[in-house]
């Protein structure tokens, strides 16, 4: 037996499809706005890191600048907010109060880095050139994984930084095997290396390629990796030092403190 369908029925029938309808596409909407929402949290929370690091580099610049200012200028506490200043001086100072063991040590220090710059770094031979908008990527096998991908994500803040613009192959290997050296000594455990891409050098990424090999056999890196955009992208590299003769004793006793 055939249902007859009324006109009310049709209506009704069309009038429930059309809600169902009206109920995706509401369903549909308010998942995109949602999408939408989370992407736009996302690009505020990227842009206030990118803000964050900019300050950062910037009182970094400062405090160079602020080694070579004249006398009378703001104190270092108001010019740096915390930044630790890489002093300029080679020459480790040895002071009376000094036991014999650390007058010994820092000597020890002065001599490796001076053997160090003697060393012939300065040759092509064995070493492979990079690519001038590639990334560059290290870790010693005794490096975390996970402390290495915040390296690579810039999670850690440089300490200190060095640009080689305009530098003779020779006073690049120089000035950075200096920074590292002292920001040993300050115990930082993270710098910045500003190399540029050397997309106009002959070869191609000159400097960049040497930064990559000098680093791999530098035994106080434990890694290095090109920075974030906001850091100067392919043209620079970060890279994660060891800890410090004090740094590592102040470990030793706060794991001897908890036992």
């Amino acid at each position: 037996m055939t249902k007859n369908f009324s006109l009310s029925d049709l209506k009704k029938a069309v009038s429930e499809k059309r809600q169902e309808e009206l109920k995706k596409e509401a369903a549909i909407k308010r998942q995109e706005l949602a999408r939408q929402e989370q992407e736009r949290r996302e690009q505020q929370k990227l842009e206030q890191q990118k803000r964050e690091s900019r300050e950062r580099l910037a009182a970094l610049e400062n405090s160079l600048r602020r080694e070579e200012a004249p006398a009378g200028e703001k104190s270092f506490a108001e010019q740096m907010k915390g930044v630790k200043k890489l002093e300029q001086d080679k020459i480790p100072q040895v002071t009376k109060l000094m036991d014999r063991e650390a007058a010994l040590k820092l000597r020890e220090m002065a001599e490796d880095e001076k053997k160090e710059e003697d060393m012939s770094f300065f040759s092509t031979a064995g070493m492979t050139f990079v690519d001038p908008a590639g990334s560059i990527s290290y870790r010693t096998p005794g490096l975390q994984y996970g402390i290495f991908r915040k390296l690579k994500a810039g999670e850690y803040s440089p300490e200190a930084w060095v640009d080689l613009h305009n530098h003779t192959v020779e006073n690049a290997y120089k000035d950075v095997r200096k920074t590292i050296v002292r920001a040993i000594r300050k115990n930082m455990r993270c710098i910045l290396i500003i190399h540029g891409k050397g997309e106009f050098s002959e070869p191609k990424a000159l400097l960049k390629s040497y930064v990559a090999h000098w680093l791999r056999h530098m035994p106080e890196v434990l890694g290095y990796h090109t920075s974030m955009p906001w850091h100067g992208g392919a043209g620079s590299t970060y890279v994660l030092l060891k800890k410090g003769d004090l740094a590592r004793l102040e470990t030793r006793e706060e794991i001897a403190a908890r036992r």
